[in-house]
């Protein structure tokens, strides 16, 4: 890493320079803003809780040009910056005035049509039928996508400078340091005012900044695509995608949430990734890091990928797609809107367009079928490359080609008739990893039979396939276990009364997960105690499992311990009684987790006294 800094480190002090210069600026706007009135003050459907400065993106602004300017030496993107400066007079004027969204888009096609003109093109080299309308979709869309996307104390700083930072850096490792005079001084500049916005944030940049910061962002984008055109690398070319997923995923979440459920796409509100993850439990800190690190993880692949086989790129990044798309389903099925119904596409349902009517009522046979196109065909691809790793020929290459429809078509069958598509995925289980092992087996089993019969077709090698079983076996279980996984890690960050279950057994697991799951009992699991020897010491579901009374008598000394749940109908009435009488001893309420039926004819006190007599 020193030696990746130290080579042509002229190329970085832009980065150093405006990184710098916000230390210096930005206090200077806050003051100035406290001075002109330009303060935010907290609103229902905004997430700051207390009057905060404006305009922060004018020390952006600065900054970045400041040191561009200096460290421009003899290439100077004048073309880029001239459209990045209408976007930051826009937004400046929008903060002031509160212009239309017309006005701003009209602007916002005028900045990218300055790209056009000046030779910037998203798919450089292509017809320019195809290149002109992609090119207006990406700027304009990345721009508006950061914007949405600073909606939480430095969200959109963070994920912008880091974009701009792994921008700049790829634009070195291809051999192309001259873009990093742009790239690195918005990377700089968007960091350092990380110093200042994140929380407790004592400024917001505005749309000023976030409009300035999208536009750069995306014609960096194009920037790099520009000198590399139709003739360049797959990985070259979805490199600004990957760097911009965090706002892509945030702008797509938010819009189809709000279609979903009857509203409009223009309306403001606490619906957006970050929020959703705070609902979820995370603390505000955690959720804008934690989208910082799914920026850096695609960004980071993004670069890694420019050195590996273009065939594993893709297969790497059809996974990555499918992941966070499971992701964004989780986060969407969140009730964020007040007076949701549970039944979140009601809305759609009723009066949505008739192709999105029919997405949703037969949403999960479609995810379904189209999660596990694209894990059938990753798993081929990197299971042919890691068997023949480098030694692959043309020939090979093109046998794989002709493979992988008949791949994806027998393994997609098989698993319908499996019954993969039936399941809820947030209730997998053990029978529904049986279900996808046996699957598995029979379709791999099946397609060697296949490959082996039908003329013209080769099997280069039996271990492509079984290493593509397993593969299969093991990504299609995760991602229908993913659900279940990210319910559970999210329960255990929500709040509640903090309790200790007695009884690490099967009723221990499944009031663990009527409590997890059921959000109205207000409880937060702590440990467990039981009384087999064996589980001292272990993790079960991530909480720690203590052993005898004498621990479980530590725990409930602990002020924050408000409540023992007995969860196994194992114990003698002199265990019973003990425990009571421990619990009574130190202030913390005894219950018993009770499962069983009830005859319908009886009433609820009839039924209390057949339990309790």
């Amino acid at each position: 890493m020193m030696e990746f800094l130290q080579i042509d480190s002229q190329y970085w002090w832009g980065f150093f320079l405006a990184f710098a210069a916000m230390v210096v600026f930005t206090p200077l706007v806050i003051k100035l803003a406290g001075y002109m009135g330009w303060v935010a003050r907290p609103q229902a459907d905004r997430w700051h809780e207390k009057p905060t400065a404006l305009m922060g993106g004018i020390a952006i602004y600065a900054a970045a040009t400041l040191a561009a300017i200096i460290f421009a030496q003899e290439t100077w993107h004048w073309v880029l910056w001239g459209g990045a400066s209408v976007m930051f007079v826009t937004g400046l004027v929008d903060d002031l005035f509160a212009i239309r969204p017309i006005s701003k888009l009209i602007f916002q096609v005028m900045a990218t049509g300055i790209l056009i003109l000046g030779g910037f093109q998203f798919l450089a080299g292509a017809p320019f039928w195809i290149s002109i309308p992609l090119t207006f979709l990406w700027v304009i869309g990345i721009t508006n996508a950061v914007n949405l996307l600073d909606n939480m104390d430095g969200l959109a700083a963070g994920i912008a400078g880091i974009a701009a930072l792994i921008l700049a850096i790829f634009a070195y490792v291809i051999g192309n340091p001259a873009h990093i005079f742009f790239l690195a001084p918005v990377a700089g500049a968007a960091l350092g005012f990380l110093i200042f916005n994140f929380k407790p944030a004592r400024i917001f940049m505005g749309d000023c900044g976030s409009l300035f910061l999208g536009y750069s962002v995306a014609a960096g984008g194009l920037l790099l695509q520009n000198d590399v055109g139709t003739a360049g690398t797959i990985s070259i070319l979805l490199l600004p995608i990957a760097v911009t997923a965090v706002p892509i995923f945030d702008t797509t979440l938010v819009t189809l949430g709000r279609i979903i459920s009857g509203r409009s796409v223009s309306e403001g509100g606490r619906d957006h990734s970050s929020h959703r993850l705070v609902f979820l439990g995370l603390s505000e800190r955690a959720a804008v890091l934690s989208l910082y690190g799914i920026s850096i993880l695609f960004g980071g692949l993004g670069v890694l990928f420019q050195f590996v086989e273009l065939h594993l790129f893709v297969a790497m990044l059809i996974l990555l797609m499918v992941v966070f798309t499971v992701f964004g389903i989780f986060l969407g099925r969140l009730q964020v809107y007040k007076g949701e119904q549970q039944n979140g596409q009601d809305a759609t349902e009723q009066t949505g367009p008739p192709v999105l009517k029919l997405i949703v009522r037969y949403k999960k046979i479609i995810f379904g079928l189209l999660a596990d196109l694209g894990i059938v065909s990753a798993c081929f691809i990197v299971a042919f490359f890691i068997r023949f790793e480098t030694d692959v020929s043309t020939a090979m290459l093109n046998q794989l080609h002709m493979t992988l429809p008949i791949v994806i078509m027998v393994k997609l069958f098989v698993y319908y008739l499996f019954g993969l598509y039936r399941g809820i995925w947030r209730h997998a289980g053990t029978p529904e990893l049986i279900r996808i092992f046996l699957a598995n087996v029979v379709a791999s089993a099946f397609l060697v039979l296949i490959l082996y019969a039908v003329p013209g077709y080769e099997l280069y090698s039996y271990g492509v396939y079984i290493i593509d079983f397993l593969l299969a076996m093991f990504l299609v279980g995760a991602i229908r276990l993913l659900f279940r996984g990210l319910n559970q890690f999210f329960a255990a960050q929500q709040g509640g009364e903090p309790v200790v279950l007695y009884g690490a057994g099967n009723g221990g697991m499944l009031s663990l997960r009527e409590i997890r799951q059921n959000e109205s009992l207000k409880f937060r699991p702590v440990a467990f105690v039981d009384d087999d020897t064996n589980l001292q010491g272990s993790l079960v579901q991530g909480l720690p499992v203590y052993n005898g009374d004498e621990e479980l008598k530590k725990l409930l000394r602990n002020d924050e311990v408000k409540s023992l749940l007995v969860t196994t109908d194992k114990l003698t009435d002199d265990k019973k009684s003990r425990l009571r009488k421990l619990c009574d001893a130190n202030n913390v309420d005894c219950q018993e987790f009770y499962v069983g039926f009830r005859d319908m004819s009886k009433t609820k006190e009839e039924h209390k006294e057949l339990v309790n007599g």
